[in-house]
């Protein structure tokens, strides 16, 4: 069983050549592929890894695309995909391998993550459905917190995932009519669904979690139009004209108390007006025929 790795980048250099060094460090048998898909970055940078195939994009694709041109490079049966801010926290290779020998019905699996301060951080979540938009991110945490402490379903993150290539070869590569979220949701919802299982392995790894620079509004319309196409994608909202009236009513709502309270709690007015763009871009897109797009749109602002 030979195992490759595969981290992409763009404009995160120094976080990547950290990556690189933790991999070669914690490496406790041979590295079999070790690709580096570089999306177009604007910072120059001097490749000194002998390590590593860099692949440097010609013109920006961004992070899904640019995740497929690494995977079809790679011909190892198991890929270790990390984040450019991610990387093991101890030897990793034999008790991956190990692992996925042990537990051939395990198709996809993740480490158990750690942040800066080396408390646990997220690696892993329960399986979304329709819930997740009609209560929104806040209460839908507390929701998961109290409600959904041991899933049956489970999906796990791209920033530290390992995936058999049997896998890929069934159900076929990331979905590229995803924006950069909501991916690693699909592709796990995909291979559970062909019978594979989505686990978490006994091994520790490091992630920042910086996230892609973006104003928080704009994050928020992209999470909902990705969410949304997703639970439509797997037929996870039953009633889709119901489930739009309630997502648009609890928004209203909130869009009504960051006008009326907002300016008193935030004393920054650019934070108000930030998230009441998300607010009233969500409310219209649910409140118009936007929704019923069986695809995500090519321009989410």
């Amino acid at each position: 069983m030979e195992l490759g790795i595969l981290v992409t980048n763009y404009n995160t250099w120094e976080l990547t050549s950290t990556c690189i060094r933790n991999c070669v460090k914690y490496a406790d048998s041979a590295i079999d592929q070790f690709v580096v898909v570089d999306d177009n970055s604007t910072e120059k940078f001097e490749n000194h890894f002998d390590e590593i195939e860099l692949i440097q994009n010609k013109r920006n694709l961004g992070l899904i695309r640019s995740l497929n041109k690494g995977l079809n490079q790679i011909e190892t049966d198991l890929i270790l995909i990390l984040d450019s801010d991610a990387w093991p926290l101890e030897n990793y290779i034999t008790q991956i391998k190990k692992f996925f020998s042990e537990n051939p019905e395990v198709g996809i699996a993740t480490f158990q993550t750690e942040n800066a301060k080396g408390k646990p951080s997220q690696s892993f979540e329960a399986e979304p459905g329709a819930l997740s938009l009609i209560l929104g991110q806040q209460l839908y945490r507390i929701y998961i917190k109290y409600f959904m402490k041991n899933p049956d379903e489970i999906n796990v993150f791209t920033c530290a995932m390992v995936i058999r290539r049997k896998v890929l070869d069934e159900i076929g590569l990331f979905d590229e009519n995803f924006d950069w979220l909501e991916l690693d949701h699909d592709i796990c919802m995909r291979a559970s669904r062909k019978g594979w299982k989505i686990q978490v392995m006994p091994l520790r790894a490091f992630h920042k979690g910086s996230g892609t620079p973006q104003q928080v509004g704009k994050r928020v319309v992209r999470f909902y139009k990705n969410r949304w196409y997703l639970l439509r994608k797997f037929r996870k909202v039953k009633l889709e004209n119901l489930t739009a009236i309630l997502i648009s009513f609890r928004l209203s709502i909130e869009l009504l108390l960051i006008w009326s309270i907002g300016p008193l709690y935030y004393k920054d007015r650019s934070t108000v007006q930030d998230k009441a763009y998300s607010r009233r871009k969500m409310i219209s897109y649910f409140l118009s025929d936007e929704w019923k797009n069986k695809e995500l749109e090519s321009s989410f602002l």
